[in-house]
């Protein structure tokens, strides 16, 4: 079984402004996430939400995993803490399945925040029924074995992007953005001027003005 590292001290002092960031992205979406990181850590869009109309925001806990196989998969399932978006890399092979119906009933019930991977996924109607927040490259009927063994909590590449555990994950129906550790102060800055700008855009349109006026009122 794959041993967790203690929490050190950088991460010790990251988790204040991460919890602080994570509470502002719940009111704001994927978007302003992305315009928070200085326009980057956007996922390819080839990784899309499997269920309309929800947002996922949450530290990563990583997954790699030989395709095909569910142990690393399924052991995440069961230990990532409440809140943590579960992140599945499965390397080149990324029409393997690599999640389903059960493990989003198991992932829901323990407060899992949501599942982004670069596989397939299965039993996608109980999914959504279940309204559970789930981003993959797409649907599949294979399942998978088990027997062989990746790693859990180390870094993985998911549609570009490189993400350690403990980065911000920020996902919506227009996709998924990964947030630095390393940013999390920047990030949380210039996400307050970014909320309240769009708070502002929305007055302004309400009250009859244009899209110049709204310009004008745009940070950076």
């Amino acid at each position: 079984m794959n041993k967790l590292k203690p929490l050190d001290e950088t991460e010790a002092m990251t988790r204040p402004v991460m919890s602080r960031l994570a509470d502002s992205l719940r009111s704001g979406s994927a978007a302003a996430a992305y315009e928070a990181a200085g326009k980057r850590g956007d996922v390819a869009p080839c990784i899309r939400a499997m269920v309309s109309n929800v947002l996922c925001v949450g530290p990563a806990f990583t997954v790699r995993a030989p395709p095909g196989y569910g142990d690393d998969i399924t052991e995440a399932t069961d230990t990532a803490p409440p809140g943590s978006v579960i992140v599945i890399d499965i390397g080149a092979a990324q029409t393997a399945c690599t999640w389903g119906g059960t493990g989003t009933a198991i992932a829901q019930r323990r407060g899992i925040a949501g599942v982004v991977s670069n596989g397939h996924v299965r039993d996608i109607v109980d999914i959504r029924q279940l309204g559970f927040p789930v981003f993959a490259a797409g649907t599949v009927v294979s399942g998978w074995r088990r027997g062989q063994r990746g790693a859990l909590q180390v870094p993985v590449c998911i549609g570009g992007q490189v993400v350690h555990p403990g980065d911000l994950v920020c996902a919506d129906d227009d996709g998924v953005v990964i947030l630095a550790q390393g940013g999390f102060e920047a990030a949380d800055a210039a996400l307050a001027a970014r909320l309240r700008f769009e708070r502002e855009a929305h007055a302004i349109v309400q009250a009859g003005g244009s899209y110049a006026d709204i310009i004008q009122r745009k940070p950076g």
